[in-house]
């Protein structure tokens, strides 16, 4: 009888908590379309850049390349990323070129152009030498503009992705990966 007592109560559990859970599931399913529901709704908070949070912001960037020097001045932050000794391609430059802006114009409320530039250092003379310079404003440019930037794995950039983050670049960025100067300077550039 003590067995048959001991084993209705065990069924009887197993049969209510089996019960129970689909309610459970439903609720959670409830509580998690709720805060789904909020964090679509309301915008998430854009964080004001300054020069008292600009070190603490600017380390907290997903970027691959070191920064070599910033500053922030009224509403234009000033960047310089440099290339990493290793072999770097476009790829990563132009990543991070993007990776920056996002920051930028996501992510803050306050920053309204970009001056960016890629440098080299000689490893021999610290010497910095410019590869790649941007001028990036804040809603001159479209979103998918941003996702083929960082996306790009060419040496060379459309025009058109150029003339959208005012991007020149160097003789120097030019020779090492084999881009043809524009058409305008070729002449002197081949003249020996």
């Amino acid at each position: 009888m003590k067995r048959l007592t001991v084993f209705a109560g065990a069924l009887l559990l197993t049969v209510g908590a089996a019960a129970l859970l689909p309610a459970l599931q439903q609720l959670d399913h409830f509580a998690g379309r709720a805060e789904n529901t909020r964090a679509v709704l309301l915008p998430q908070p854009r964080m004001e850049l300054n020069e008292y949070n600009l070190v603490d912001q600017l380390n907290g960037l997903p970027l691959t390349m070191q920064i070599a020097k910033a500053s922030w001045k009224g509403v234009v932050l000033t960047l310089d990323l440099k290339m990493p000794d290793t072999a770097a391609g476009p790829a990563t430059v132009y990543e991070n070129i993007a990776e920056a802006a996002s920051y930028c114009f996501y992510e803050t409320s306050n920053v309204q152009q970009l001056l960016l530039r890629i440098v080299a250092e000689d490893p021999w003379t610290g010497k910095r030498h410019l590869l790649i310079a941007a001028d990036i404003r804040r809603d001159e440019w479209p979103a998918e503009a941003l996702r083929t930037l960082k996306g790009w794995s060419e040496p060379e950039l459309p025009e058109e992705l150029k003339n959208e983050f005012r991007i020149s670049d160097t003789k120097l960025w030019r020779t090492r990966y084999h881009v043809q100067p524009p058409a305008e300077n070729a002449a002197a550039f081949y003249t020996p």
